[in-house]
């Protein structure tokens, strides 16, 4: 018990310069840094080095450093002295101890000149955990008791009381056990004369660890009044010390009840604070209790639950390092770019003057014709993107009003009222050239600012170019105009940009049909060579005049020969910014006798389509970590059957196979060179990626105390050799079937009564981190599987295996089936219509939705409305 409470304070003692910050700590001290007085930039420089003090000592030394600077500038002695103790502790933490102590008493030379007598304490006491951490504990001693001194005459009990505890153990290292004892009484003393019995508690507790080693009767007494005064101050974590050492008194008197009802009152107090490291400490002492006196299946209990909190806290940490990381990250980012951007304008001021003395006259001549075209470049590029912005803000306003007289149309046909069926229908097709319009114009614009992004579809391009035009055929009909598609046999699935193809094909087909006269025929050939898809759009009308060949596709283009057409000029030059945009090509024969557009655009060859649902992607992939070659090679025999088996021979090598190929089960010897398969579970379950995989561990170790160890850091089986190959085999076909019967729960759960966030809600914290940026995105059509992995920082590939590990979905159909469940609810609720909905979900076009939802639902959307 002595051991684990002068731990608990030197480690305490060394944190607690540590400050508390909020969110973004280090954008908001920035923001400060830029408004504030050179005093307070020096203040706001060590509180970033604070900040930074425990996980990156490197960058808190520069900080302090700046701060340091800015202190000796505005004569402030107290910043200085503090920022040799913030540099005194960052080398501390990098274990360079010489280099701390030289900061140290550089800090303590200030402070001893100006009389500071609080931080000279602050500063005694770090050179007395260096020496300490250098295995000095004479020179440690001696350190502590002047830190001790110098905080008692500077009234700042709280230190002083912290600080005599560790003097106190440094004591009781060196076997001074009447020391420590009187060291403490003189604290107790001290702090009764000066009424600051709040900090009492803690030398009690001191006290009774002492008197442990010489006197154990006494012990309790001090443990007593340690509980005591707790409990008056609410001092949850010394009333939570003094139950788990009254605990530990009880224990050595093999008074195991009482032991464990002590231990269990520490427990509860804990609950008052923070999950921290306390918690599976005090499950581990009392699953130690329970085993002791042979009450296995509780201590089983308490060991799962401290397992259980280890892990929680575990992946707390790896957040918040991962968060830290980030914001280290920006921080650095922000730095190179402030570093950046000077380093130009040192070049442009060095360039300027070189210029200025080779010429002058020539130089100004230059140089103001240049700001002349500059601003008027300027000019020009903020007038065409203001000019794009007021289009796209109009374009906006029109669509609004158009869905919300599209909506009442369709009510309206539902009714069946056959009075005005052909003014619905002539309403309901000027309405949909409205908003393809509209749609066509708002296209333009983001490709005139660049923020246009292609949507790729895996299938065959012959069906979809079918459907394109098909749709165009009851337009042509009423021109008695012919359509006919030639499609050349595709032979496999192509990868191919879907929302680019469709608005190119459209406004081709959309052309023909408009601009040729009746009883004409509009001719629509597709096929592949060498993964590049062609499309060859024919008609024989009447034709384009040579000289506006090569105007055709310039914006807002128009012929003369166009006046009695309506159009906007907008189509063809759209055409060619898609095309353009895939890294395709497009060209143009025309003659009286007709036109012919010839559209290439590259694709790739796909073996096999995605299926909307993936319970089991072929054979499952089983990694076998195992350093015995006689033994992998009889387990591969055993399991190749059912699983592809990937081998590796140490740990070390399983985990680096692991993060590449995300396997679907692991078994792992405990027994391996470089990384044994404990140390191998423990990356495995710390990893977000990873953690969900399945572990199964297999050993000669057969003894209950090796099953139990293996299980507590987080394994699924463990199988004792030698093993029976039957065993082996159920083992991991349970896990596997209990694996897909959590993918089948999650299917019917998506397919309940429930409400939309209660259906997609997930039992891990991964899925729903997923279903979270995807919810945050649902109507933006452009938020797409590249879009959610960069958001959860991983690649593609091993987002679609994580994901169809857990969900049995693909990537891409994950993202379909949010955007589905969540326009069931929004139909169910009649939160809008159709087309209203296909936007909020994220789809670019009704049709689209349309499609889509009966596939998935297996009913149209009006029908899915009407059944309710």
């Amino acid at each position: 018990m002595t051991k684990f409470v002068l731990f608990f304070v030197l480690i305490g003692a060394v944190l607690l310069p540590r400050q508390l910050f909020g969110q973004d700590p280090v954008d908001s001290l920035r923001s400060l840094m830029k408004q504030a007085g050179e005093k307070r930039k020096g203040e706001l420089n060590l509180e970033l080095a604070n900040y930074f003090l425990a996980e990156y000592p490197d960058s808190s030394i520069v900080y302090s450093g700046i701060a340091r600077t800015i202190g000796k500038q505005t004569n402030n002695h107290v910043l200085v002295i503090r920022s040799y103790t913030v540099i005194g502790e960052a080398y501390q933490r990098q274990n360079k101890m010489k280099e701390a102590i030289s900061s140290y008493l550089k800090g303590l030379k200030l402070a001893e000149k100006y009389d500071e007598k609080s931080l000279a304490g602050t500063i005694y006491n770090g050179i007395g955990v260096c020496y300490f951490y250098l295995s000095n504990p004479k020179k440690a001693e001696a350190y502590m008791k002047l830190a001790a001194q110098a905080k008692k005459e500077a009234n700042d009990y709280q230190y002083y009381a912290i600080i005599a505890t560790n003097l106190a153990g440094l004591q009781i290292m060196n076997q001074s056990f009447d020391a420590s004892i009187k060291t403490l009484k003189e604290a107790e003393k001290t702090l009764i004369k000066n009424k600051q019995d709040e900090y009492l508690a803690t030398v009690y507790n001191s006290l009774g660890a002492a008197y442990q080693s010489v006197q154990p009767d006494s012990c309790l007494f001090y443990y007593e009044k340690s509980l005591d005064l707790a409990i008056r101050k609410k001092n949850y974590l010394n009333m939570m010390n003094a139950y788990q050492n009254i605990g530990d008194y009880y224990l050595d008197r093999k008074q195991y009840s009482r032991a464990i009802d002590y231990m269990k009152k520490a427990l509860q107090t804990n609950e008052h604070r923070p999950e921290d490291h306390y918690k599976p400490a005090m499950f581990e002492r009392i699953s130690a209790l329970y085993d002791s006196i042979g009450d296995y299946k509780n201590a089983y209990h308490y060991k799962k639950l401290e397992t259980e909190v280890r892990q929680r806290l575990f992946s707390a940490e790896k957040e918040k390092e991962i968060e830290e990381l980030e914001i280290k990250y920006q921080s650095e980012k922000k730095e190179k770019e402030i570093q950046q951007h000077k380093q130009e304008i040192e070049k442009q001021k060095n360039q300027q003057n070189r210029l200025l003395f080779g010429a002058v006259s020539v130089f100004l001549i230059a140089g103001f014709s240049t700001y002349l075209l500059f601003q008027r470049r300027r000019i020009t590029q903020q007038f065409e993107q203001e000019k794009l912005r007021l289009f796209e803000n109009i374009f906006h306003e029109i669509r609004t009003p158009l869905t919300l007289i599209e909506g009442p149309i369709q009510l309206m046909k539902q009714q069946g009222d056959a009075v005005y069926r052909e003014e619905l229908a002539l309403m309901e097709r000027n309405s949909k050239k409205l908003i393809s319009l509209v749609n066509e114009l708002l296209d333009a614009s983001k490709l005139g600012k660049g923020s246009f992004q292609l949507h790729y579809t895996t299938g065959n391009p012959g069906d979809f170019i079918g459907n394109i035009v098909n749709s165009f055929v009851a337009e042509a009909a009423l021109k008695e105009i012919r359509v006919v598609h030639t499609v050349h046999d595709f032979g496999s699935s192509y990868s191919f940009p879907s929302n680019a193809l469709e608005k190119i094909l459209s406004n081709l087909v959309g052309n023909a049909v408009k601009y040729c006269p009746p009883k004409a025929e509009i001719q629509v050939e597709s096929r592949i060579e060498e993964n590049k898809l062609i499309v060859r759009v024919s008609d024989n009308g009447p034709g384009i005049p040579k000289r506006e060949l090569k105007k055709v596709f310039r914006r807002f283009f128009r012929g003369k020969h166009d006046a009695d057409v309506s159009g906007t000029g907008i189509g063809l030059s759209l055409v060619k910014e898609l095309v353009d945009l895939t890294k395709g090509t497009i060209s143009l024969q025309s003659s009286t006798s007709g036109t012919t557009f010839t559209v290439v655009i590259p694709v790739e060859t796909v073996q096999h389509a995605t299926e909307m649902i993936l319970p089991n992607e072929g054979v499952p992939i089983l990694l076998l970590a195992e350093d015995d070659p006689d033994t992998a090679a009889f387990s591969m025999s055993v399991l190749k059957e059912h699983f592809h088996i990937i081998h590796a021979k140490n740990g070390r090598e399983a985990l680096d196979l692991i993060r590449e190929n995300l396997p679907d089960m692991v078994l792992s010897d405990i027994m391996m060179p470089e990384k044994d398969g404990i140390d191998l579970l423990r990356e495995i379950r710390s990893n977000e990626l990873t953690n969900h995989l399945p572990v199964v561990l297999f050993s000669a170790k057969a003894s209950p105390e090796s099953r139990l160890e293996g299980l507590q850091h987080g394994a699924d089986a463990y199988v004792s050799k030698p093993f029976s190959p039957e065993e082996l085999k159920l083992t991991i076909r349970n896990l596997f079937t209990t694996i897909q019967r959590n993918k089948e729960a999650y299917r019917e759960s998506i397919q309940s009564e429930k409400t939309f966030e209660e259906r997609i809600q997930s039992e891990h914290a991964y899925v729903n981190k997923v279903i979270g940026y995807i919810v945050h995105n649902i109507d933006d059509p452009e938020y797409s599987v590249n879009e959610l992995a960069a958001d959860m920082t991983v690649s593609r590939s091993q987002l679609h295996r994580k994901l169809a590990a857990l969900t049995g979905f693909s990537t891409t159909n994950f993202i379909a089936m949010i955007r589905l469940e969540k326009a069931k609810d929004l139909l169910r609720n009649n939160e809008g219509n159709i087309t209203e909905i296909a936007y909020k979900c994220g789809f670019s076009s009704q049709s689209y939705f349309t499609k889509s939802f009966t596939e998935y639902v297996g009913r149209s959307p009006s029908q899915f409305i009407k059944n309710q």
